[in-house]
């Protein structure tokens, strides 16, 4: 069965418009705001064009007859949607996981479980779906619940997001479903922490954070990814693939996969788990008519848990990360008006030449979470106040680095503030020992830009 042929079947567009919270015959209806189409065809019929396009929802059938991966906003009409993205990731072999999923996703399955375990734990059963490098774990809190009430009071706006002057009904629900986001962002980093916990002595492999640097181990520098990067950016920017889209990054993105993994990998589908053994699912996931079958027999509407968020908070907030995160929220960074008394009077030069090369070049240095990983240990170590280490990246943001239109789309003070408190989270939890806040290591990782230039990284360590 053809890409698109599978997309034409009814169980297949009736299990992708569950997931977008809504019916296929009336897009209009799914509670998910907007649609994204990801694919070559894109490409194949202008070649200027980008590879993806956003879209209002009544595009839902034009996406599907394209033969375009599938994805959905994360801004909801109805829910606060929680995504916990894993993946595996390789700095010297990206193909891996295409071209030995099965070795690939055995290695994954410690951590696959370990999420699972944490979650029940909580009375929290979400949606899993397999994608082409990991899975995504899904559920979701009505917006009109106390239980979303709850998440907003736990987020915090960016000052971006907080200082709007425009206060329209419309613009005030954007920014109710922007703390709630954030509450949603915090809670997820706080069940990454409780499974790193539960894994860290069960696996050989590093389990990371949103993407960051690993040194080399026997099969290169490969890493598990907890990957909350949706949580760093405001709400109505990001999205996610839904359960039954073709997968096909990997012939998108050829030039990082290789053109081997492009032609010698067929085009995907991200199935829900459910019951499915590891090594079915993998099979079922390459094959058209199987996956079109096994859309009759599941459902993907994302769970609504929000009966069961209770636990979940109530733990977060006996936590230590829950401490860290007032200590966080109660400093305030300053403003753009004081960087020239403030941020642009510290001397970066008394910084590691890896640090302060970070920061005098932060195009396209500071979009790497390893970079600001490092800036937030040396830092950290310096006595500076993470909200200030946060300003600080801030300041070489909003700055012009040639930074063209990036900052039109994104927000520099909500990107600044959530990696750097991401990172400050994981040293005040003791689950960031700093074992590799070393010169060796750090150019393991690709990432010492003047060996043995006269500093040495490890006197940074808490």
């Amino acid at each position: 069965m053809p890409d698109k042929e599978f997309y034409r079947n009814a169980n297949v567009r009736k299990r992708i418009a569950e997931y977008c919270g809504g019916e296929a015959h009336d897009p209009d209806g799914f509670s998910a705001q907007y649609l994204v189409g990801y694919g070559t065809a894109l490409q194949e019929e202008d070649i200027h064009a980008r590879n993806f396009i956003s879209t209002s929802k009544d595009k839902f059938d034009w996406i599907l007859e394209k033969g375009l991966d599938i994805f959905r906003s994360v801004s909801d009409m109805n829910y606060t949607v929680g995504v916990l993205d894993i993946e595996y990731f390789n700095m010297d072999f990206p193909g891996k996981v295409y071209l030995q999923p099965e070795e690939v996703f055995t290695k994954m399955e410690v951590v696959y479980k370990a999420i699972l375990k944490v979650f029940q734990r909580l009375d929290i059963y979400p949606l899993v779906i397999m994608t082409g490098q990991g899975y995504h774990f899904a559920f979701q809190v009505k917006r009109d619940s106390k239980a979303n009430k709850t998440l907003e009071k736990i987020g915090k706006l960016s000052d971006n997001l907080a200082s709007t002057r425009d206060l329209s009904m419309a613009n005030l629900e954007a920014l109710r479903f922007n703390l709630a986001h954030d509450g949603m962002g915090r809670i997820l980093e706080y069940i990454s922490h409780l499974v790193i916990k539960e894994v860290r002595l069960h696996t050989k492999i590093p389990v990371v954070c949103t993407d960051t640097a690993v040194g080399k181990g026997g099969e290169g520098r490969e890493a598990i990814n907890l990957d909350l990067s949706m949580y760093g950016d405001p709400m109505n920017i990001r999205d996610v693939r839904c359960a039954f889209s073709l997968y096909q990054k990997h012939k998108v993105q050829q030039q990082k996969y290789t053109k081997l993994v492009a032609e010698s990998t067929p085009i995907q589908i991200t199935l829900p788990r459910i019951d499915l053994s590891l090594k079915d699912l993998l099979e079922l996931r390459q094959d058209f008519n199987k996956s079109a079958i096994y859309a009759a027999q599941v459902e993907t509407t994302i769970p609504d848990v929000t009966q069961k968020l209770n636990k979940l908070i109530n733990s977060y907030k006996h936590s230590q990360l829950y401490k860290f995160h007032r200590y966080y929220d109660r400093e305030y960074s300053h403003p753009p008006e004081e960087w020239s008394r403030s941020y642009d009077y510290f001397n970066i030069d008394i910084l590691p030449v890896c640090a302060a090369h970070a920061l005098r070049y932060p195009n396209n240095n500071l979009l790497k979470p390893t970079n600001i990983q490092l800036i937030v240990r040396v830092l950290t170590k310096m006595n500076w106040h993470p909200k200030h280490i946060a300003g600080l990246i801030r300041s070489k943001y909003e700055r012009d680095f040639r930074w063209g239109n990036f900052w039109s789309k994104y927000d520099a003070c909500t990107r600044a503030q959530f990696y750097v408190r991401l990172f400050a989270g994981l040293v005040a939890d003791r689950l960031d020992d700093e074992q590799d806040l070393n010169c060796i290591s750090h150019q393991e990782k690709g990432y010492c830009v003047k060996p043995w230039c006269g500093f040495n990284v490890s006197n940074y360590k808490i």
